[in-house]
């Protein structure tokens, strides 16, 4: 059963389209925007020819929601760690609090975690936002002319 399950998962794998690279520049735009965005700030970005595009933090939270109901769903939330992590907010146990929170994220590194998560969730944007930000770049050099 795990050989055709792995014949499985390597056929699925070879139909998905190769992984895209983003450039030095929209790297560094996901990184400050996911920052943005686990810190509770929404993202915004403006093209000169078209309106304001926005990410929201309640976007991102129910994105993130999905991912960890998706683990729970795929069985690696085998303690029960959103009741115990609610239980933990609400009885004031910050430390157990961040037990549960590193085990439904699945690492040692929640802040990373949520932040790659972020990021994986603004890189639809990426290309478009840095476009944004070179052009407000060229009107402020324009402007100052």
């Amino acid at each position: 059963m795990n050989a055709a399950l792995k014949l499985c998962q390597a056929t699925h794998d070879a139909q998905l389209p190769p992984a895209v690279s983003e450039t030095d520049e929209e790297r560094e735009w996901l990184e400050g925007a996911a920052e943005q965005l686990v810190c509770g700030t929404d993202v915004s970005w403006k093209r000169r020819s078209g309106p304001e595009q926005k990410v929201t933090t309640a976007q991102y939270a129910e994105h993130l929601q999905l991912h960890l109901n998706q683990r729970q769903i795929d069985g690696l939330d085998d303690r029960d760690s959103f009741a115990s992590l609610v239980l933990a907010v609400v009885v004031g146990s910050p430390s157990e609090a961040m037990t549960h929170a590193k085990h439904l994220l699945g690492t040692d590194s929640p802040v990373t975690q949520l932040e790659a998560i972020a990021a994986d969730f603004l890189r639809p944007h990426a290309a478009n936002a840095v476009i944004a930000e070179r052009e407000a770049a060229e009107d402020d050099v324009e402007g100052e002319l």
